[in-house]
């Protein structure tokens, strides 16, 4: 029990330090694993309790089986799904390889035992660890993204920042308007005096920066004329929100702000205002389900290469793995 006090006091420490802070979705998941040991330990002290931990551990398992099941087919789907309503791209491609991968492994490294022999044996227990370690790393994430989501709500601000989306024939498509309301519902919950950035620059196919495009909207959608900023400068989440803080602060407005982007980008966009050292905290904005998996895989992928020591780590875990399997193998 003291593991699971001491677990939950550094995720309450975490959280008031920075709820934008990766380590949060971490600290809540192993305090989760110690909380569920110590409650299968107390169990273990009563026939009664010990048999209802067992129904409820059976049925929980046969659930997150069932679930193991289906994932690879469902994404399978959704990635055939998404490459046919949007453009073929390797970012849109996320889910139909992840939904591949789950089914293949499997084989492959059934194969590889099948051969009986130290290098075979070698190879799939490294292709196993690296599976564990990419869905540790992506249960770790998943569970910061609803801890964040959930203790953000109502987050103060003094500005509401909206990041830029492509502009569709030089229209607000869907997603980009789906930003938009959202800002607009932020504004008014503040009693509608707070300042807006539309936040985007201008693409090879756009006829003019994405920034003009979202001020006028939000013009047009009861937004004061005077309360509108434009940022139309940037290319990228991260310029973004430096240009934005930096325009912002040309007019006089101190922090905190609150950007708005769709619910998948959240917590990247969150972890983006943390490294550059914005006070921001991140919303999102509904998805279409279809486009949602994909997305927030393509999400959780550039999280990690921004978060290049948990590779590393996966990495030392994935050959520590392999080098004891090898040595054990031709002892």
């Amino acid at each position: 029990m003291l593991g699971v006090l001491v677990l939950l006091g550094a995720l309450v420490w975490s959280l008031r330090r920075d709820p934008r802070a990766l380590r949060n979705g971490f600290l809540l998941v192993l305090a989760a694993y110690h909380l569920l040991g110590f409650v299968a330990l107390a169990a273990s002290r009563s026939r009664v309790l010990e048999t209802l931990t067992g129904v409820v551990s059976v049925a929980a398992l046969g659930l997150i089986a069932l679930g193991l099941l289906l994932l690879p087919l469902l994404l399978v789907v959704d990635g055939l799904v998404v490459l046919r309503r949007e453009r073929r791209s390797l970012g849109n491609s996320l889910a139909l390889l992840a939904g591949l991968s789950l089914v293949v492994l499997p084989v492959v490294v059934v194969g590889l035992l099948r051969h009986e022999n130290p290098v075979t044996g070698t190879l799939a227990v490294g292709l196993v660890t690296a599976e564990a370690c990419a869905g540790l790393l992506f249960l770790g994430f998943a569970v910061q993204t609803a801890l964040y989501a959930w203790t953000t709500r109502r987050a103060p601000a003094r500005a509401v920042i909206v990041l830029g989306a492509g502009l569709v024939r030089g229209e607000v498509p869907p997603l980009l308007a789906a930003r938009l309301r959202r800002a607009v519902a932020a504004v008014e919950q503040r009693a509608g005096s707070v300042p807006v950035v539309a936040s985007g620059g201008q693409g090879p196919d756009e006829p003019y920066p994405e920034g003009v495009a979202m001020g006028e909207w939000l013009r047009r959608h009861g937004v004061a004329a005077d309360s509108v900023l434009v940022e139309d400068r940037s290319r990228t989440t991260r310029e973004n929100l430096r240009y934005s803080a930096d325009l912002l602060a040309q007019h006089g407005v101190p922090e905190p702000y609150l950007v708005v982007t769709n619910d998948y980008h959240a917590p990247r966009a969150a972890l983006l205002a943390r490294r550059l050292g914005i006070d921001a905290q991140a919303i999102g904005a509904p998805t279409a389900r279809y486009y949602w998996p994909g997305a927030y895989l393509r999400e959780f992928v550039a999280v990690l290469v921004e978060h290049r020591f948990l590779l590393v780590l996966s990495g030392l875990a994935v050959a520590g793995m392999m080098l004891a399997t090898w040595l054990s193998l031709t002892a």
